[in-house]
C-alpha cells in the first residue's frame, strides 16, 4: 500500500526534510567521497585532502557542510582536529529513510 505525501503530519514532514537534507548534502560528489573516506577511519583535513587530491580549502568546506547535519564526530588533538564517521547519525538517517520508503 502507497502512502499519500500530501497528507502528512508534522513529524513525517520533519522525516521528509532530514532525509531530503541527507540526500542533498551527499550528492556532491566530493562530500561523499570524503564521507567514504573517513569510513576507513578517522583523520585530519591535511589527511583527506592529500588521499583525495582535493584543494585543503575545498576539504575543509565540505567538512563544515557534513557536520552541520552531524555526519561527522569531531576530536580535537591541540592544533588539529581528527574526523570520523558519526555511525550513529548515518543508522537514523538510514531508518528514517527505510519508514519513508515502508520498507
Amino acid at each position: 500500500m502507497k502512502k499519500n505525501i500530501t497528507s502528512k503530519s508534522s513529524t513525517e514532514n520533519a522525516k521528509f526534510a532530514e532525509v531530503s537534507k541527507f540526500l542533498k548534502l551527499v550528492s556532491d560528489e566530493n562530500r561523499l567521497k570524503i564521507l567514504l573516506t573517513l569510513g576507513e577511519g578517522t583523520m585530519n583535513v591535511t589527511d583527506i585532502h592529500s588521499k583525495l587530491k582535493l584543494p585543503q580549502n575545498l576539504t575543509s568546506h565540505h567538512i563544515s557542510k557534513l557536520k552541520s547535519l552531524e555526519l561527522l564526530n569531531e576530536k580535537r588533538e591541540g592544533t588539529f582536529r581528527h574526523y570520523s564517521v558519526n555511525a550513529k547519525k548515518l543508522k537514523e538517517l538510514n531508518k528514517l529513510f527505510r519508514e519513508l520508503l515502508n520498507i
